[in-house]
């Protein structure tokens, strides 16, 4: 035995934790900042592209529909090939393994799937967020760094909800929306006693500061700071709340029908032609219509710099719901954070306009409610409302809306359940489980 297995033998057990936290910190802030940076900048390079190709010859919309569908391709091939486990957020596997309803995590295998998959469905265009594949990322790396140890393995559970905190933190510089998240997304499996929280807190402070030194401190979403709001605005806070709960329930039901109706048609015909006709489509989009691509986060900065038209913001947000359901049931990694920003903030500028047209003398903010509408979606879809606001405030800087946003994320969570709605991780979970019999993969 080395002096090094001896040192980890003899080292209590409170300080084997928060070292093997800080190195899985290391590691989450390292990977998903690789994996952040590469997916906004894979997008926005294929966008350029697409729009000014070198051979000019060569039609934009072309080029965006052949090379879409081959990114798309491969990366559902991938999937298919090395991870099935890995198409999707992956937060809902975070969960089962967490619970024991699902086999260990295959670590070898999700990495790679989630890293190289991921980057190459969202550089196409797809309607996919960064955070799913960060999370289950980051328990991956939670289960490979136990894997160097006997004794850190006792403490499995721990390192995969530390590393799964971790990776949404990175994902969206929110270190309290990651912790957050560990309390209120996984408290069903984590119970966070004292070591287990520390190694949550230390994990993911410490990812965080690895991020910001490797790729700086930035804002997530740069829009405007908005004042407190007026009393006027509260009130009328309730009622878009309820609105707002009531798409999300929708929203829901369409990704579990999304994922339904493609496994049906998989089963038919194969999964090459549906993965090559949804890349072409969307490449294509990438080139005639960018907005309604990409994971949403570009769109909804720019929704608050560039007003838009009642037509065109009704447009856009029945565009992206109908493409966000076909991108996450095409088999690729991706998750649902994301696109349900840009969502919340057309669906808080909809409401705006519809006050402006009834009380044309009302003096509203409608960027305010944009904001509301992004904490008030994820609570309705997630039910995480501390998680929500937590994320929506780090992600903005928006501290003075906080009093809105717990009013509309509170309203939203009572309405969803009042309309019958289950969180989404709960019903991906429950559907992982009657898909694979309730055994895991092989």
């Amino acid at each position: 035995m080395s002096w090094g297995a001896i040192a980890l033998a003899r080292l209590p057990d409170v300080w084997l934790v928060r070292g093997f936290s800080i190195a899985l910190g290391v590691a989450v802030g390292i990977v998903a900042t690789a994996f952040r940076v590469g997916a906004e900048r894979g997008f926005v390079a294929w966008s350029a592209l697409v729009h000014a190709p070198p051979d000019r010859s060569i039609p934009g919309w072309w080029l965006g529909a052949v090379g879409s569908a081959a990114l798309v391709v491969a990366a559902v091939g991938l999937t298919r090939r090395l991870s099935p486990e890995g198409a999707g957020s992956g937060i809902q596997e975070v969960e089962g393994v967490l619970s024991g309803e699902l086999g260990a995590i295959r670590w070898r295998r999700v990495l790679p799937v989630k890293f190289f998959g991921g980057l190459a469905a969202m550089a196409a265009g797809l309607v996919l967020g960064r955070e799913g594949p960060t999370i289950h990322m980051g328990g991956a790396l939670g289960a490979a760094l136990t894997s160097l140890s006997r004794r850190a393995r006792e403490h499995l559970r721990s390192f995969l909800g530390a590393g799964s905190a971790a990776g949404l933190a990175v994902a969206f510089q929110a270190p309290l929306g990651g912790i957050l998240f560990a309390m209120e997304e996984l408290r069903r499996e984590l119970t966070l006693r004292s070591l287990r929280a520390q190694c949550v807190v230390i994990a993911t402070i410490t990812a965080v500061l690895v991020s910001t030194a490797i790729a700086g401190p930035v804002r997530i979403l740069p829009i405007p700071i908005y004042e407190a709001p007026p009393l006027a605005e509260l009130a009328l806070a309730v009622p878009f709340a309820v609105g707002v709960a009531a798409y999300g329930v929708f929203l829901n039901a369409a990704i579990v029908g999304s994922l339904d109706a493609m496994r049906r048609i998989v089963e038919r015909i194969g999964w090459i032609f549906p993965a090559l006709l949804l890349g072409a489509g969307v490449g294509a989009l990438v080139f005639a219509w960018p907005d309604v691509t990409g994971g949403g986060e570009l769109l909804a900065v720019r929704l608050f710099e560039e007003p838009l038209a009642v037509g065109m913001l009704a447009a856009l947000l029945v565009a992206r719901t109908l493409l966000f359901g076909l991108s996450y049931a095409g088999g690729t990694p991706g998750g649902i954070f994301a696109p349900q920003l840009a969502f919340g903030a057309l669906l808080g500028l909809l409401f705006s306009h519809a006050l402006h047209a009834v009380a044309p003398d009302l003096d509203l903010e409608s960027g305010r409610f944009a904001v509301a509408g992004m904490a008030a979606l994820l609570t309705a879809t997630v039910r995480a409302p501390l998680t929500g606001l937590a994320l929506v405030v780090e992600m903005t800087g928006n501290h003075a809306l906080i009093p809105m946003l717990l009013i509309v994320s509170v309203v939203a969570d009572v309405t969803a359940d009042a309309l019958g709605g289950r969180p989404i991780y709960q019903s991906l979970l429950q559907r992982t489980l009657e898909l694979r019999g309730s055994h895991p993969p092989s």
